[in-house]
Parts: structure tokens; C-alpha cells; sequence
């Protein structure tokens, strides 16, 4: 059984919701209002960026064809296709994760966004919410996810928290949207806590691709956790503790449930990536980069005999040297060093399914060995690395990065991101990145309620004014 810091768990969790509940968008800063469209936005490009991988093709074509009639809810892909609310949350779950470019919170391990927004998405088109209203549901949901992950702490990362936590995620955004009332809004979130799945951790270690599918079934698990609370079925307030801490033996932090218990907001301890991969390896990316900046012929590792890593606690168990999917890629350090050699960077192409078999890429695999990386230090500097490379005329060189790019200690440009946003969807949706930076302004300012008073739905005819056909 994990441990109690502090106080009632029921009372503290039913306590932060109904404070939660009576945030509005008003109340939230400048800062936090646009980096909730921040968040919406790179969850959508990084759905957008999964369009042409082959199961998540395949699986869109299923639900298209599943959707007789079409539906009230949009799959993120060329033409917009229309299915149902159920149906696309479940595509767009399964897209939103599948490249690891989604957003992700640094203070725990959970990426909420992706937790909240493939059923609040589906929700509010189908439900004809404003901007407004779902940029507010949003940064709500958010805040709910990452309190629950900072409240209950497991010792040792054994199920993985896209898993256990999604559901929270999925039900508080939705519930939050529809401004349930506060009995129902804690039976649905309560509720979602008990369905989390016994999701292993090390199947994206492993690469098992049944780790990719449990946000998109976690999205429908928190939209039938509504469902139910609407009934009158749902969980108590101490559910979240009795799943978390009791059963599974987390310990629990009550203090961080408390109504005002940090400044500012969950979302602006978000993080963004431009390596398409865990972000635990992207300190040792950065190294790389910086080495390969010092010294340009060692670009493509022909050179390189030996990769030695000091990897931080989080990243030293991702050692699969013979990753056999793309997911197994996305969590190997030794090919996210490997692959950052040849090609540069970590983007897409570094994890993509031709990279598995690159004679190159697998040669610098091998050559490579992980080590503990000794003192590691505290937020935001914990999760360091440090490369040494050893070149085939016998030199030794060597690069650390104590902290890696996109976090809030070291967050990257608005252009640099806005720049991403547009690449990875303008081949389905040219009109995409103009449109949410335009959101995105609207959302920063306090004048411009005409536009935050648009439906969603016409926002999205805005991002598909110019989509190719599916």
C-alpha cells in the first residue's frame, strides 16, 4: 500500500475538482491561455504526422468504412472524414501518439493533452462548443491529468501512464466542457480512474504496438465514464487513491491537490518536440547534435568506432540495441544515438521503418554502450546526457547536454514551433498552422471574444478550407 503524506484523499481530490469547476477562462493568464492552443495545435500536427504510417492508415480506413452515412465528429486526415464521436476519438487517440511528437508535461511522466483531447475534440464539434469553451475544457483537463500523475507517484515505472491515467484525462475534459454538475463531474472522473488498463511499461521499451492503442481506448473509456455518471454509476471521491494507492501501491502527495498549490498553470510546464521519439533520449540527441556542430565530418558515423552514453535513470533502461518496430526505435537510446549521427537530427526519418534496417544506423547500435550518468541534478536538470564518441584516427570527443530543448527552462521559439506545425500538416491541412496561430492570438488577448465565440466546428472548416481529398 503506497503512502500518505497528508490528510484525506477523498476530500483533497473532490476539493480540487469543484475548484477546477469554477475556473473560467478569464481566470486563466495571458501565458496559459496561449499555451493551451499551443497544446491543441501540436497534438493535432503530431495526429496529421501519423497519417501515412501504415496501420494508423489502415485503421482510419476501418472506421471510414464503419461510418455509414458519415458522423458528427471529423478524423484528423485528408478530406476530413466524418464519423462518430466514438470513432474519432478513437483514430485521432491513436494518430495523436503514434509518432511522438505530441506534447507531453515535464513535472511527471504523462502527456495530457494527448489524455484530454482526443474525446474533447470529438465532443465539441459534435456538440457545437466554442472555441472558448473548449480551450477552456482543455487547460482544465490538463491541469486534472497532471495532478492526478503528481499526486500519485508509483516507486518504479511499472504500468504505463497513457494507460492509467488517460481515462482521467478523456472524462475531466469532456466533463468540464459540458459543465457538469459537480456531484456528476466527480462520479465521471472518479469513475475513469478505476478503468485505467494494466498497460506494461516496457511495451514501448519492447516496441509492442498495443501501447499505441491505449489512449485511443482510454478516450472511449472516459467518454463511457460520462456516460454512466449520467446514469447515476460512477466512483467516489477516494476512487483516484483507492486505484492509485491502495491497489497499486503509489505514493500519494495530497498537498499538490490543493486548489492553489502552484503558480501559474499545468500547461505552461508542457514541453515540445522536434525529435520524434521518447524524450527521455533527447538530451542524448542534443549531445549529439552539438558534436556533430563542432565537427561536420562525422556526420552519417562512418567515422565513429565507439558511442559511449551516460544516460539519466529514466533513459538508461531504453538499451534495445535490435529495435524491430518504429515504436521500439522511438524508446532506444542506443538508436536515437545512432540514427542522430547519421542523419543529423531526430526527426521522423530517424525513427521511421526504413531507419530499422539502415546498415549504417545498425552498425553505430551495436558500437554503442550506457552508463549511469553520475550526479544527476534536480528539475529541470534531471535528465541529463553525456556523449563520448571515439573516431576510427583514435580522438575521443565529447558533448553533454544537461537539459533538452522544448521544456519551460529552454523552451524553443514560437517560429520554431509554428514551423513544425506547418510542416507536419500541410499535406493534409495547408490552412492548419495560419489558422490556430490565429487562435492562438485571440486566445493571448482579452478583446477578440468574437473569435473564441466561433464554434469549433467552423475553426475546423477553417483548417480543411484547402485539404486535399481522402
Amino acid at each position: 500500500m503506497g503512502t500518505v503524506l497528508n490528510g484525506d484523499p477523498g476530500a483533497a481530490f473532490e476539493t480540487f475538482l469543484r475548484w477546477a469547476a469554477d475556473v473560467e477562462w478569464r481566470d486563466l493568464e495571458a501565458s496559459a491561455r496561449q499555451r493551451t492552443v499551443l497544446v491543441l495545435a501540436d497534438d493535432m500536427a503530431a495526429a496529421f504526422s501519423a497519417v501515412r504510417e501504415p496501420q494508423v492508415a489502415l485503421a482510419q480506413a476501418r472506421l471510414r468504412a464503419a461510418a455509414v452515412g458519415g458522423g458528427a465528429a471529423s478524423l484528423l486526415s485528408a478530406g476530413r472524414p466524418r464519423v462518430s464521436v466514438m470513432q474519432a476519438a478513437m483514430g485521432n487517440g491513436l494518430a495523436m501518439g503514434w509518432n511522438e511528437l505530441d506534447e507531453g508535461y515535464r513535472k511527471a511522466v504523462c502527456h495530457a493533452g494527448l489524455y484530454v483531447l482526443p474525446a474533447l475534440l470529438a465532443v465539441g464539434e459534435a456538440e457545437n462548443a466554442s472555441l472558448q469553451d473548449l480551450l477552456r475544457a482543455l487547460a482544465l483537463g490538463y491541469e486534472t491529468a497532471t495532478r492526478v500523475a503528481r499526486t500519485w507517484r508509483f516507486p518504479s515505472l511499472k504500468i504505463h501512464p497513457h494507460a492509467l491515467l488517460a481515462p482521467v484525462g478523456a472524462a475531466a475534459g469532456v466533463g468540464f466542457l459540458r459543465r457538469l454538475p459537480a456531484e456528476e463531474l466527480l462520479s465521471a472522473v472518479a469513475g475513469a480512474a478505476t478503468l485505467g488498463m494494466a498497460g506494461p511499461f516496457n511495451h514501448a521499451l519492447k516496441g509492442v504496438l498495443a501501447r499505441n492503442t491505449w489512449a485511443p481506448q482510454a478516450a472511449m473509456a472516459g467518454l463511457n465514464a460520462l456516460e454512466w455518471a449520467h446514469c447515476g454509476i460512477g466512483g467516489s471521491e477516494t476512487s483516484p487513491h483507492d486505484v492509485y494507492a491502495v491497489a497499486l501501491g503509489a505514493n500519494a502527495d495530497l498537498s499538490v491537490l490543493a486548489p492553489h498549490a502552484d503558480e501559474g498553470w499545468a500547461v505552461e510546464s508542457g514541453y515540445h518536440k522536434m525529435n520524434a521519439c521518447c524524450q527521455y533520449t533527447h538530451s542524448a540527441i542534443e549531445a549529439v547534435q552539438s558534436l556533430l556542430q563542432r565537427e561536420a565530418g562525422l556526420v552519417g558515423g562512418a567515422q565513429v568506432l565507439d558511442i559511449e552514453i551516460e544516460a539519466h535513470p529514466l533513459a538508461f533502461a531504453l538499451d534495445d540495441r535490435h529495435p524491430t518496430t518504429t515504436l521500439g526505435a522511438k524508446f532506444s537510446l542506443p538508436h536515437a544515438a545512432a540514427a542522430a549521427l547519421v542523419h543529423g537530427d531526430g526527426g521522423v526519418a530517424s525513427f521511421d521503418a526504413a531507419s530499422l534496417d539502415d546498415p549504417r544506423i545498425s552498425r553505430l547500435r551495436e558500437a554503442t554502450r550506457l552508463i549511469p550518468f553520475e550526479g544527476v541534478r534536480a528539475w529541470p536538470e534531471d535528465r541529463p546526457a553525456r556523449i563520448t564518441l571515439t573516431t576510427n584516427d583514435g580522438s575521443r570527443l565529447a558533448a553533454e547536454c544537461w537539459s533538452a530543448r522544448g521544456g519551460p527552462d529552454r523552451p524553443f521559439l514560437d517560429t520554431e514551433l509554428w514551423d513544425k506545425l506547418a510542416t507536419l500538416s500541410r499535406p493534409y491541412a495547408p490552412a492548419f498552422a495560419a489558422t490556430l496561430r490565429r487562435a492562438a492570438d485571440a486566445a493571448a488577448g482579452a478583446a477578440d471574444t468574437a473569435a473564441l465565440s466561433r464554434p469549433w466546428r467552423e475553426w475546423l472548416d477553417d483548417i480543411f478550407a484547402d485539404s486535399p481529398a481522402a
